[in-house]
């Protein structure tokens, strides 16, 4: 039997181990699990769990792909996504700060980035979509307000996220709604920036 046929590369797995993951996160740092105790709490054995990942870090960065997908899941509306994904940092607060005190942390940054991402592509969709921008000023937009968002997501994190959810994404909201239409309407009435002028 093939090593495929043996540990067949499901979703179900993975997620199975993703679950377990999660469920060990609850109680200890993200440094002091193991693959052991990962694969004792998932009910498979190491080599079904090293065929889907190479370590627990890879587990790690699969496992906060899927919960940002899950987190935006269903949003409509930038704004709704925007609560969405701070009630995620909320309700998983436990989950998220044994990540952020731990090696792991990388990857938490990639996953604000990635849910912060989702959040501005979807903004400036919405805020240019009577307006022509280039792809490069798209890009490098996208970019800005996601280090931002993703800057206050960790800023909120790290200070115990005190303020309360709604208000937070309330005021980015206020911020950003009148904000956005008015840079996209700069940035595409204006010579691509950057670009030579000739001599």
């Amino acid at each position: 039997m093939s090593r495929r046929e043996a540990y067949p590369l499901t979703s179900s797995t993975k997620l199975a181990l993703a679950t377990s993951l999660k469920r060990l996160l609850q109680k200890k740092f993200l440094d002091d699990i193991t693959v052991k105790e990962l694969v004792e709490d998932c009910e498979v054995n190491r080599q079904t769990f090293y065929y889907h990942f190479q370590d627990i870090y890879d587990l790690l960065h699969w496992f906060l792909e899927h919960e940002t997908q899950q987190a935006l899941q269903g949003t409509d509306q930038w704004q709704d996504a925007l609560i969405a994904a701070f009630h995620y940092i909320k309700d998983n607060h436990i989950i998220i700060f044994h990540i952020f005190r731990s090696n792991g942390r990388d990857h938490l940054d990639c996953h604000f980035f990635t849910l912060a991402r989702a959040l501005c592509v979807s903004l400036l969709k919405e805020a240019s979509s009577e307006q022509v921008l280039t792809d490069k000023d798209m890009e490098f937009l996208i970019d800005f307000y996601m280090y931002a968002v993703s800057g206050l997501m960790l800023g909120w994190l790290a200070d115990d996220m005190k303020e309360p959810p709604d208000q937070l994404a309330a005021r980015i909201s206020f911020l950003l709604e009148d904000e956005l239409p008015r840079v996209v309407r700069r940035f595409s009435s204006h010579p691509p920036l950057g670009a030579q002028t000739a001599p």
